[in-house]
């Protein structure tokens, strides 16, 4: 299996820069005061694993091959009478079911009962196991995502938590179009990280297989990282011991190079969120904190990220890789007139990126109906969140940028399911407000 990176030595020194901020005792300073949520923020984006979405339309074979991967029948595959939620399964040492909502406490369930927690009305279910797989990864189950009712909790589950995405198609009917229609409504930004699986590659003959496979990467063009055939079935059947030569069958079922795959974007996704920590922490941490009225003693100082990082584990990104923040920067340089020029913020560049995009949409009659609009709005703000994920860390000044744009994603994929004649306008003057605020920053005294 893939070698996973491991974050404890960031989050061993982000926990001791937290330490050092609060001996500080400069509560009250607004720059001390976001470098400590800056902090915050990074614990807990290492503390979590990646989180993989796995969806498709139903009959996919999604709860099966979640199933295969942490070796036991924990999700329901049989026709069900009614929706039914997102389904995560992540690690934990005795099995524990939970039921949770957006705006209210969680309902906690001893054992393994997920009718329990649907029977609940839940947003989520939350599924703790003791399988070793997900003590790096959770795995997200998105049923239903056709059904108009569980459709915008779905999407809104990929939004908030998907990290990248394994997208199912059933081999006997592979890339329908109302597929490629869902697929549209993913996010872009987890689209960027999707493997294509075609399960019950199982039901095709030997003869179909492979030309059904062609045309399915032929359909799908470059949409998805991978496409790579699964015999859910009889793998499911080996597992269990079920048919002769398990071990054959396995080997032939396709899992384990999928695993493998999977496995590999998962740690893409750990080492772009390392590197995105530790860049932060080598620009802005280190210097305020060198800037600290500090008490003396071992104890309060931590070593220098920078330094520690280098010795971490052989998966990391070379030191040098990452910007020096004791290097002198070249200072902007000034116009004939005497004044210096003002830097423009590259977040606000992003961004005016992606609304000249939504411009030129409108121009070229791409936006017919205030549904479409909608739509793009979404879209816009989607990739820009992915813009910013790519980019160094965020100065403090900026750190309001990302959940303040997430939380505008959120209202859009909302606004796509009320049916209000007036969301349009609301998404548009929503996209002005924060071209707006991104333009005008507002700064603290």
């Amino acid at each position: 299996m893939v070698a996973f990176p491991r974050a404890e030595t960031e989050i061993e020194i982000l926990r001791r820069f937290a330490a050092v901020m609060d001996g500080a005792r400069a509560q009250g300073d607004p720059a001390l005061e976001n470098a400590r949520s800056q902090v915050e923020a990074y614990i807990a984006r290492l503390e979590a694993p990646v989180r993989i979405a796995v969806a498709g339309l139903s009959r996919s074979g999604k709860s099966s091959l979640i199933n295969l991967l942490v070796g036991e029948s924990v999700i329901p595959t049989q026709p069900r009478r009614s929706t039914m939620p997102a389904v995560i399964l992540r690690h934990s040492d005795a099995y524990r079911t939970t039921a949770s909502w957006w705006d209210r406490e969680d309902k906690v369930f001893d054992g393994l009962d997920i009718a329990a927690a649907v029977a609940q009305a839940p947003d989520i279910v939350s599924v703790g196991i003791d399988c070793e797989v997900l003590r790096d990864v959770w795995l997200m189950d998105l049923s239903d995502l056709e059904d108009s009712g569980a459709q915008a909790n779905a999407l809104f589950v990929l939004n908030r938590l998907a990290d990248m995405i394994v997208w199912c198609t059933n081999a006997d009917d592979p890339w329908t179009a109302e597929e490629r229609h869902l697929w549209g409504l993913v996010p872009k930004a987890v689209q960027r990280k999707a493997i294509l699986a075609m399960t019950h590659a199982d039901h095709l003959s030997a003869g179909t297989l492979t030309p059904t496979l062609e045309r399915l990467e032929s359909a799908v063009g470059a949409a998805f990282r991978k496409v790579l055939p699964l015999g859910s079935t009889d793998a499911w059947r080996a597992l269990q011991g079920e048919i002769a030569q398990p071990e054959k069958v396995w080997a032939a079922s396709g899992v384990e190079p999928f695993m493998v795959a999977m496995m590999e974007m998962a740690v893409e996704c750990r080492k772009s969120e390392l590197e995105k920590v530790r860049r932060g922490m080598a620009q802005h941490l280190e210097p305020l904190l060198a800037q600290l009225p500090l008490d003396p003693g071992p104890a309060a100082e931590p070593e220098s990220a920078t330094a520690k990082t280098r010795r971490a584990d052989a998966t990391e990104a070379p030191a040098t890789s990452r910007p020096a923040p004791s290097q002198p920067q070249p200072k902007p340089v000034a116009p004939q007139g005497g004044t210096q020029a003002k830097p423009v913020s590259p977040v606000l560049m992003a961004w005016k990126r992606r609304m000249a995009e939504v411009v030129e949409t409108l121009h070229t009659g791409g936006i017919e109906q205030d549904e479409d609009f909608l739509s793009v709005a979404q879209d816009a703000v989607s990739l820009f969140l992915g813009d910013i994920s790519a980019m160094p860390a965020l100065p403090a000044s900026e750190a309001w940028v990302e959940p303040e744009f997430q939380r505008a994603q959120d209202l859009l994929i909302l606004m796509q399911y009320e049916g209000d004649d007036a969301n349009a306008e609301k998404a548009a003057l929503l996209l002005a407000q924060l071209t707006d605020g991104l333009a005008h920053p507002v700064t603290t005294g």
